[in-house]
């Protein structure tokens, strides 16, 4: 499992309100507002949208992409 740059570039396209990045079965995708047992969430939308006016460039969201893929790890995702 690892996620990519274009997993948080998905993210972040993703017009899907409550829109988050989750682990499941092991696997990295984006859901809409996931439930309790849908997996580990990971982030959401809103929140790397926080104090944003716009998505990421290019270079942050391939630094984003290696924290999140590290967070998840150390977590044993």
């Amino acid at each position: 499992m690892t996620i990519t740059v274009d997993h948080v570039r998905q993210l972040f396209a993703s017009d899907e309100p409550g829109a988050t990045l989750v682990i499941v079965a092991g696997r990295p995708q984006i859901t809409s507002n996931p439930a309790e047992d849908d997996g580990l969430v990971v982030a959401g939308r809103e929140d790397l949208m926080r104090g944003r006016d716009t998505p990421p460039g290019e270079d942050e969201l391939n630094r984003l992409a290696e924290t999140l893929n590290a967070t998840v790890s150390e977590l044993g995702g």
